[in-house]
């Protein structure tokens, strides 16, 4: 068998031989080295920061997007049962009135759309017209709300001298504050 010796230590190796086990070093010869560059750092950490970067804001504006969101929803929602809450509060302060309760008028008034003055005079007026109307179970529904104004749908059973009937009559709103009043037009809704 042919061999050849180490360049860096002498000992015998195979022609073919590319490590040798004597010194523990390559060993590649001057015609078969191959031409290479210089080497070059690959940034393996960069595209890794760029995509954080991008999903961080995503995430972010995502985030901020939903918490838009769920706020006016949150706000639709509490205006609604505002509105809800005062409309049925001022139908059945008005009804009282008709009954004859005077401590309605006195009431009412925020609740209502219009001079404090004129709405106190207006529900002198009806006060006592019907002493024995009764109002049960008020409903409030299909509250419609665009800016400052809106419409709610006031469903009830009114009983009076004349019978039990039921009330079902759409009612306009008006947004004072932040309170929605009824607007009213001298008559009571029964």
């Amino acid at each position: 068998m042919e061999t050849v010796p180490c360049p860096h230590c002498e000992a015998p190796l195979k022609p073919t031989a590319t490590f040798c086990l004597a010194c523990n070093t390559p060993v590649v010869r001057d015609t078969s080295r191959l031409s290479v560059g210089e080497p070059t750092r690959v940034h393996v950490g960069r595209p890794i920061v760029g995509i954080a970067m991008i999903l961080g804001a995503v995430l972010l504006v995502g985030g901020a997007a939903y918490g838009t969101l769920a706020f006016v929803h949150h706000r639709r929602a509490a205006t609604t049962s505002q509105a809800t809450r005062d409309v049925t509060r001022a139908t059945d302060l008005l009804v009282n009135a008709q009954a004859g309760k005077d401590s309605a008028c006195r009431r009412v008034h925020s609740l209502l759309a219009g001079p404090v003055e004129v709405l106190r005079t207006e529900c002198d007026q009806v006060l006592g017209k019907d002493p024995g109307v009764r109002l049960d179970k008020v409903v409030v529904d299909r509250v419609q709300l665009a800016g400052k104004s809106g419409t709610a749908r006031v469903r009830a059973t009114v009983t009076d001298a004349a019978g039990t009937r039921d009330l079902d009559q759409v009612v306009h709103l008006v947004e004072v504050g932040k309170q929605w009043r009824l607007s009213w037009n001298g008559h009571p809704t029964v």
